[in-house]
């Protein structure tokens, strides 16, 4: 069975690409609630390097490997802004 997800309200679907850290990744991304977002937050760090790790600077994972970076850089914004982290020098 095909289902329709063009009928879902939430964010988009993850990319089938990428589906291992994406989706917790973009959880992050739609959450308000700080208390939830701190934990999201370590489960999407430890999801994307964990996969970064698992694949390597394998040529034929280019996409993914950038998208993982973007996501990483994403994240130290999130954590900067919304959870007020401070950088550790």
């Amino acid at each position: 069975m095909i289902s329709d997800r063009s009928s879902r309200s939430t964010a988009s679907p993850p990319e089938p690409r990428f589906p291992s850290w994406r989706q917790i990744y973009d959880a992050v991304l739609s959450e308000s609630d700080s208390k939830k977002l701190f934990s999201l937050v370590e489960a999407a760090e430890a999801a994307i390097l964990t996969r970064r790790a698992d694949m390597g600077r394998n040529e034929s994972h280019h996409s993914e490997w950038k998208a993982l970076e973007e996501a990483l850089a994403n994240l130290a914004v999130v954590k900067r802004d919304k959870l007020k982290y401070k950088a550790i020098c």
